[in-house]
């Protein structure tokens, strides 16, 4: 298996877990017809949006779409080749109905209290 196809179950995890986090500003954004229709009946954010929310969650991808750009791929058709071409909101109730635990919860980093003020 390539180290392509072993990341593509975190990136769909990870923007799952995105998505469901940041849904309401993602939402007013898709209402500003900002979002592209999906093979499953839905729509999704557009690429670009997709692109930027996972390469930052998972840096391991950064190399690919580094190449993937280098012959000038469009957002959309990245989207679609790391297999996150696909409404969102669909995918997570059907995930919820389901009672499935497909999608792990992405915790935050940990918060580090201040240091003490230096008397």
């Amino acid at each position: 298996m390539s180290f392509f196809e072993q990341i593509k179950p975190s990136i769909k995890s990870k923007w799952l877990d995105y998505y469901e986090n940041n849904h309401e500003w993602l939402k007013l954004l898709m209402e500003g017809g900002e979002f592209v229709e999906t093979p499953d009946g839905g729509r999704r954010p557009q690429g670009s949006v997709v692109i930027g929310a996972v390469s930052s969650m998972e840096p391991r991808l950064a190399e690919i779409l580094y190449h993937f750009f280098l012959v000038h791929a469009n957002y959309d058709t990245v989207v679609d080749v790391i297999g996150l071409n696909f409404d969102p909101t669909k995918t997570l109730t059907n995930l919820q109905s389901s009672g499935a635990a497909a999608k792990p919860v992405v915790a935050p980093p940990p918060k580090v209290p201040a240091p003490a003020p230096a008397e």
